[in-house]
């Protein structure tokens, strides 16, 4: 029987753009479209994977994929061999503005069916999100309802959730504080539940490099990598914590999530080498 290999990645994704130019805006320089990414490395026998792909129609993606890693070794081998099964198939709609407006995951173990429907400002920007969650055996459903507010950057500062049930009850609602630094990176998330005030969690993204950020041009707002969009560069630092109001500013809480790498290789069109991409 074929035993299923587990995969835990980290994502290190960044800023937003919505351009379908051929080349980066002022600079003439090549524009280069992310396709695979979420490495995988097989120490012991030197496998190396993506397990997730964006399926592109032109510049706009269409369908995400994720696979997972299956162990097809044989008897008598002195190392686990893999090969990759895929998993799950996400599907992006647009509207005639070429704006991606319906995002459908496929259902889930749990039989459970997400799809988002986004909504924009007459300026072109993300509005609003509906997160919609159905239980498909009963047709009960639950609504993660995003509004977005910008700066005068066009940058996110400010982001109201609010979930409510099928019978329109809410159930948690907070509001998320967007900070970014002079070279419109992304230095802080603040995370305040409007029920608990006592406490935010805190998200914080360092030691940017200056180069380009190989999801910039991502022009789907993916729910895994959302703030992840939203900066310039790359980040090499990144921690998650639980800060209290009684909590010491002098002594902060440790992170319940944390990473760090030392730095990145680079392609000749200046974007980081932990992805594949397509380039124009």
């Amino acid at each position: 029987m074929k035993k299923f290999f587990a995969v835990v990645s980290i994502l290190f994704l960044f800023s937003c753009s919505n351009s379908d130019d051929d080349d980066d805006d002022s600079t003439g320089e090549q524009k280069c479209y992310i396709t695979k990414f979420n490495k995988v490395n097989i120490k012991l026998n030197g496998q190396e994977f993506y397990t997730s792909e964006y399926l592109y129609n032109g510049n706009q993606i269409i369908k995400k994929l994720e696979y997972k890693l299956v162990d097809n070794s044989t008897s008598g081998q002195q190392y686990p061999t893999y090969e990759q099964q895929l998993d799950r198939t996400t599907e992006v709609q647009y509207n005639s503005l070429n704006q991606p407006v319906k995002i459908i995951e496929p259902l889930t173990y749990s039989n459970i069916q997400t799809t988002d429907y986004l909504f924009y400002d007459s300026l072109g920007r993300l509005s609003e999100k509906n997160r919609i969650n159905t239980y498909i055996p009963d047709n009960t459903s639950s609504t993660q309802n995003f509004k977005y507010s910008y700066n005068s950057n066009n940058k996110i500062t400010v982001i109201t959730e609010k979930t409510t049930d099928s019978w329109g009850d809410i159930y948690n609602e907070n509001i998320k504080m967007l900070t970014y630094d002079t070279d419109g990176n992304l230095r802080v998330v603040e995370q305040t539940n409007t029920n608990s005030p006592i406490y935010k969690v805190v998200t914080k993204y360092d030691n940017y490099d200056s180069h380009k950020n190989p999801f910039a041009n991502v022009n789907v707002p993916f729910e895994d990598i959302f703030f992840l969009r939203l900066s310039k560069n790359n980040y090499r630092k990144y921690f998650k914590t639980v800060v209290y109001s009684t909590s010491s500013p002098t002594n902060p809480p440790a992170p319940y999530e944390n990473s760090e790498i030392s730095g990145y290789e680079y392609n000749e069109s200046g974007y980081p080498r932990f992805a594949e991409y397509k380039c124009n």
